[in-house]
């Protein structure tokens, strides 16, 4: 496959979107063998880089002619909407291509027809990524795009330096004489992460009246240093050692000090904050932006206001306790090592490109009345759910089940024979009869939510986890509703979907919600933001837009079109649906030509499909996904 990489930015001019783009190109060629070629704005010209500079006009004409000449068949923008609108133009010409664009920082604020513009141009592009969830929430609300988006935070390929290489360091750097160290790595140019360093250098007047050799080390440069010394002498005189620019500051920069402390008030996730986390110096870091995504306070770090009181406290506490520091720095390369790695993030762009990839795939069933015929029966339940679970039994299959609260009458037995099998049993709500629970009022919702979850605990002893709403139809309601009652996670979102009601008005819009855990908004769901509980959306099917990867599609189109759509999902995990009704034939009458072909009495696709995913994929359960991103 050939991939081209759009960029402000390439070596040797310094900073985060540069490193990513280096990284990621590495990772695309050595692992997946893929041709990358780079086209930048600033930055050196060498093998497989072409340098075009010029205005932001000229740029997108140069980079659109250079990709003309390429021909790949998907371009990755990153960062500044001119890169993004060089791919978009060169689209234009070469329809089947692929084009995805990366956020790295937030956009500045601009003037409401800048806004509109950009809106335009990032709805254009077949998918919108951000560094972190947070940075894509915020983007999503600020400007309000519409198009399909997904998570990928960056990697790093750290390990901690020699000893040789610190000493040397410390040596050259001027610093082997002080101790302890507490440093900063950043360019000296934006206002608000400027304004998170000269916080930081107001808390060491406290640290150092604890701890008084302690020595802040600044590393970076730009326009805001004369000012930032200037405060430092006044501050904490002979306190703060200023370094400039260091030549190959990583991982020996990192090893060479005894805490790193990245305080900022503006950020999207960065590199230099998971940098430090892999060399194991333990980190002090401001809780904005995607920043707490990488940092579990008092886990693996410790996440500060900014406020250089609380800061100067978490400084003092971690330099004061060796085992402390020792915990933080051992659980932060665990966590990197895990979920951190060039691979990993390389690999969440293969789908995005259009190349097929393995998945782990979390299998769900949602548990309700025949609601697909007109007629109140039962027949999911009492004829195909027996089968669901001899094939997920023989094939290993542990599944998530939500139930709906009117079968707990019904069908008590059932619902204690699915745990004692080892499934999990989430709620589906009171019934399938409110068709969009989003159109109810928070007190409707709240109050339906509460009766079918203590229903579903009295019959079964156990307390749902996770929540399913009825037609996919959640809204910031039922997240707030979910909240307030203990729930952890819901599974209500299916990105891509939209659905318009009468009059062109829109019930539910699902199109721009990530295809990962995320913690949605308490205001859309689709959007992330601070809630408290997971959401855990289930798969678009890019074979079938707007629609899910489930059993239905696998009876109508085949066991290998349905792994098809799994490789092909920008899922992962992939959360597949199954409707016990679709495994029993479809009675006469009117229905959907769509339902028809997806239902079937006949289970030999289903077990077919099953042992197939089993060697093709990796099979995973909700629960385990949501432990995996605490």
């Amino acid at each position: 496959m050939r991939v081209a990489l759009v960029t402000p930015y390439w070596s040797p001019v310094r900073g985060g979107v540069t490193t990513y783009v280096q990284e990621l190109a590495a990772e695309l060629r050595r692992t997946y063998g893929f041709d990358v070629s780079v086209i930048t704005h600033e930055g050196r010209g060498e093998a497989g880089v072409t340098v075009v500079g010029g205005t932001a006009a000229q740029f997108v004409r140069r980079a659109a002619a250079e990709l003309e000449r390429l021909r790949p068949d998907a371009v990755h923008a990153h960062g500044h909407w001119y890169a993004l609108a060089a791919g978009l133009r060169y689209r234009r010409r070469h329809p089947g291509t692929r084009v995805v664009f990366t956020l790295h920082t937030p956009f500045p604020r601009r003037s409401w027809w800048r806004r509109y513009g950009l809106k335009l141009v990032l709805s254009k592009a077949d998918f919108v990524t951000g560094v972190s969830a947070e940075l894509l929430g915020t983007t999503i609300r600020a400007l309000g795009f519409r198009t399909r988006t997904r998570v990928t935070h960056p990697g790093v390929s750290l390990r901690p330096a020699s000893a040789h290489s610190v000493e040397e360091f410390l040596r050259t750097s001027g610093l082997a004489d002080r101790r302890p160290t507490v440093a900063y790595l950043g360019r000296l140019v934006w206002d608000e992460k400027v304004r998170g360093v000269a916080h930081l250098i107001r808390a060491m007047k406290t640290v150092r009246a604890s701890v008084p050799s302690t020595t802040l080390v600044v590393a970076g440069d730009g326009p805001h240093r004369k000012a930032l010394e200037e405060l430092a002498a006044r501050e904490a005189p002979g306190g703060v050692v200023f370094l400039g620019d260091v030549p190959d500051p990583v991982p020996r920069f990192y090893n060479a000090v005894d805490l790193y402390a990245h305080i900022s008030f503006r950020e999207g996730l960065p590199l230099a904050v998971l940098e430090a986390m892999a060399c194991g110096t333990p980190v002090v870091a401001s809780a904005v932006g995607g920043i707490p995504e990488i940092v579990r306070n008092g886990e693996n770090g410790f996440l500060v206001s900014g406020d250089p009181p609380e800061l100067a406290a978490r400084i003092i506490e971690v330099l004061s306790s060796p085992a402390l520091a020792g915990r933080l720095a051992a659980n932060a390369m665990a966590d990197v090592a895990a979920r951190f790695t060039w691979t990993r993030a390389a690999e969440r762009f293969l789908p995005l490109y259009g190349a097929p990839s393995r998945h782990r795939v979390a299998i769900t069933v949602d548990l309700e009345r025949d609601y697909h015929v007109p007629a109140k029966s039962f027949r999911g339940v009492e004829e195909a759910l027996p089968k669901l679970l001899a094939l997920f039994e023989e094939h290993g299959v542990r599944a998530t089940i939500f139930v709906t609260s009117d079968l707990c009458d019904r069908f008590p037995d059932t619902l204690q024979e699915i745990l004692r099998r080892g499934h999990a049993l989430g709620c589906h709500g009171e019934s399938h009869d409110v068709e969009y629970l989003s159109a109810r009022p928070y007190e409707w919702q709240f109050e339906s939510l509460r009766r079918a979850t203590e229903a579903i605990e009295r019959c079964t002893g156990v307390r749902p986890r996770g929540f399913r709403a009825p037609n996919f139809s959640a809204n910031g309601d039922t997240i707030r509703a979910l909240e307030e009652l203990g729930y952890e996670y819901d599974s209500s979102v299916l990105p891509g979907r939209l659905v318009m009601a009468k009059g062109l008005v829109m019930r539910l819009d699902f199109r721009v919600a990530p295809r990962d855990p995320y913690r949605p908004s308490r205001d859309d769901p689709a959007v992330p933001g601070p809630s408290k509980l997971w959401e855990l959306p289930v798969a678009e099917n890019p074979l079938a837009p707007g629609g899910p990867i489930g059993l239905g599609y696998v009876n109508a189109y085949g066991v290998g079109k349905a792994l098809e759509a799994i490789a092909r999902s920008a899922a992962d995990p992939c959360v597949f649906l199954v409707h016990p009704w679709e495994l029993v034939d479809p009675p006469p009458g009117a229905m959907p030509d769509w339902m028809r072909m997806g239902c079937t009495s006949d289970a030999s696709k289903l077990d077919a499909f099953l042992a197939r995913l089993r060697e093709e994929h990796d099979l995973t359960t909700l629960d385990a996904e949501l432990s995996g991103i605490r």
